[in-house]
């Protein structure tokens, strides 16, 4: 990786910190994204609830000193430069994708994406911290010390998920000592993850817990989307990379307590009807926005919920499980083990959306991504993770 992209990651990861989250679009003097930004703002303005906080992001960015002002902007511009990159190179056609790989080598096209995945997921990843450690990462000078801080953040949680024996005897280490023998542990955990994911590819055969998690996946998706999918059955890697995307637009979640699937308009209660109706005569969605989801679950749920949301963030039904009493037997026993593992914040996090669908399960899968905990029916089996293109075996305990 040049200087440049190692920059940009470390970019990323200075603005996360200095503010919590990204401080959202800052609209500069780009011509060709004006439009674009009007256009956001629009949508804005008609959801009280994220327009408030636009308002506080920016408030919060004008707080800054000049200087983290300037970092913030060059971010956003080398964010913006990697995502035309990006796009730009997933219009070309296949053929000129696989010329331009052979005649450039790796290009800061292809890494665009990767780049983008990284800042995603160190998001997701401080947003979890506590708030006693995201205070040692912004007291660290940036950015070695911060990037040292990080990896002891990451160490003491990887310690956290061993089993007691192996933590506790861990702990009983020197630091010297410590550091030797974690990292011939890890060692040992890769070397038995990769000789697992061989056998696997060797035999070319999925688990039956994946296969039904693709199954679900599948039973979600439009003509369309099966049919783009069905070109890509015996390419392993592309076929693994559409499941994922797909599954993280719209994961399976489990039904509520009476087992009942809303699959179109007439499914729902009238209460949610009356309101929907209200909505379509003032023009707030169109009709094809709920046929085109129709018999698919939950994405036709979340459209409605979706929908409903843009006049009133408050509206909230049961349409699937979303409290821990509702969850399947199976499920209720994973969570209950995640939620020895979060963190005081984590858990007001989650106490703050049980009993709202579906933010409820949204956040257990998140949380459980975090704990890398697999929840099973809502969270991606490792084994499709382990086949993703490019992704380097890990252990997930």
């Amino acid at each position: 990786m040049n200087f440049m992209k190692l920059s940009v990651i470390l970019l990323m990861m200075a603005s996360l910190i200095t503010l919590g989250k990204p401080a959202g679009i800052f609209a500069d003097a780009r011509d060709e994204q004006e439009q674009k930004y009007q256009s956001l703002l629009k949508k804005l303005k008609a959801s009280p609830e994220h327009h408030n906080q636009l308002l506080k992001n920016y408030r919060s960015f004008q707080a800054l000193p000049q200087e983290k002002q300037k970092t913030l902007k060059d971010l956003d511009n080398a964010i913006f430069q990697l995502i035309k990159s990006y796009d730009s190179f997933q219009t070309l056609g296949k053929e000129k994708q696989i010329a331009l790989k052979k005649t450039a080598g790796k290009l800061d096209s292809q890494e665009a994406g990767r780049l983008l995945e990284v800042f995603q997921k160190f998001g997701e990843w401080y947003e979890a911290l506590d708030l006693k450690e995201k205070d040692r990462l912004a007291k660290a000078s940036y950015p070695d010390e911060r990037i040292a801080e990080i990896k002891k953040i990451l160490t003491s949680q990887w310690i956290s998920r061993l089993p007691k024996v192996d933590s506790d005897a861990l702990l009983k280490l020197d630091e010297p000592m410590r550091a030797i023998q974690i990292v011939k542990m890890k060692k040992e955990e890769q070397i038995r993850v990769a000789q697992s994911f061989d056998k696997k590819k060797k035999v070319g055969l999925l688990s039956e817990e994946t296969q039904k998690f693709i199954t679900q996946i599948k039973q979600q998706l439009s003509s369309e989307q099966l049919e783009k999918l069905g070109k890509l059955e015996g390419k392993k890697g592309a076929f693994v990379k559409m499941i994922l995307d797909f599954a993280e637009d719209n994961p399976p979640l489990p039904l509520n307590k009476m087992g009942v699937k809303y699959l179109s308009s007439k499914d729902l209660p009238p209460e949610v009807s009356a309101r929907l109706k209200s909505l379509k005569q003032t023009g707030v969605y169109k009709s094809f926005e709920l046929i085109k989801i129709e018999k698919k679950w939950p994405a036709f749920a979340r459209g409605v919920t979706e929908i409903i949301r843009r006049s009133d963030p408050a509206f909230n039904y049961e349409f699937g499980a979303c409290k821990f009493e509702d969850l399947p037997e199976d499920v209720r026993v994973v969570v209950n083990e995640l939620l020895q593992m979060l963190q005081d914040d984590e858990m007001v996090k989650l106490q703050a959306v049980e009993g709202k669908w579906p933010d409820y399960p949204l956040m257990l899968r998140d949380l459980a991504r975090v704990h890398l905990v697999i929840i099973p029916g809502i969270s991606i089996p490792p084994e499709l993770l382990q086949l993703k293109p490019g992704k380097v075996p890990v252990m997930l305990r």
